[in-house]
């Protein structure tokens, strides 16, 4: 099979995918073990401008790695993980590597947010669609689309 025909294959495949499990997130160790799933970090009643600012600026200090600016919005950022969800959520709220990626929430944000997980068993190439597509819809304030080197 060529490129073209997987592709359209794992799309189809993406189009009847369900979560195995969706929850909101609760403590860290509910992610142990956990290595293929879709995480949705969205403010709750803050004020999706000011944070926004907020985040731009501390991107601007050049301290660590942050995720790309969009525009606000109440979902501020969508993302998966095929090799372990709680390392790449404990770097989002700041506990990671400063060269890493993420939004590292306790350096920033002193808001109110939910973190959604959706728990897939699919292969690594169809939850990167299904998180593009989730990103596509939720159009979340931080962050790129697609997997890295894509």
């Amino acid at each position: 099979m060529n490129y073209i025909d997987t592709l359209i294959d794992n799309c189809n495949i993406t189009k009847v995918a369900n979560p195995t499990k969706e929850f909101l997130l609760e403590k860290l160790a509910d992610l142990n073990g956990m290595k293929h799933a879709i995480y949705i970090i969205e403010e709750i009643g803050g004020d999706i401008e000011n944070t926004f600012r907020q985040f731009s600026e501390f991107k601007n200090k050049n301290e660590r790695k942050c995720a790309k600016l969009n525009n606000p919005s109440q979902i501020m950022y969508v993302g998966s993980s095929t090799t372990g969800v709680r390392k790449r959520i404990e770097q989002h709220l700041g506990d990671g590597h400063k060269s890493t990626y993420a939004l590292h929430l306790k350096y920033w944000f002193s808001g109110n947010y939910q973190i959604t997980i959706k728990q897939y068993e699919v292969s690594n190439e169809v939850l990167q669609i299904i998180e593009d597509d989730l990103s596509d819809k939720l159009k979340p304030a931080f962050g790129k689309k697609g997997g890295n080197n894509k």
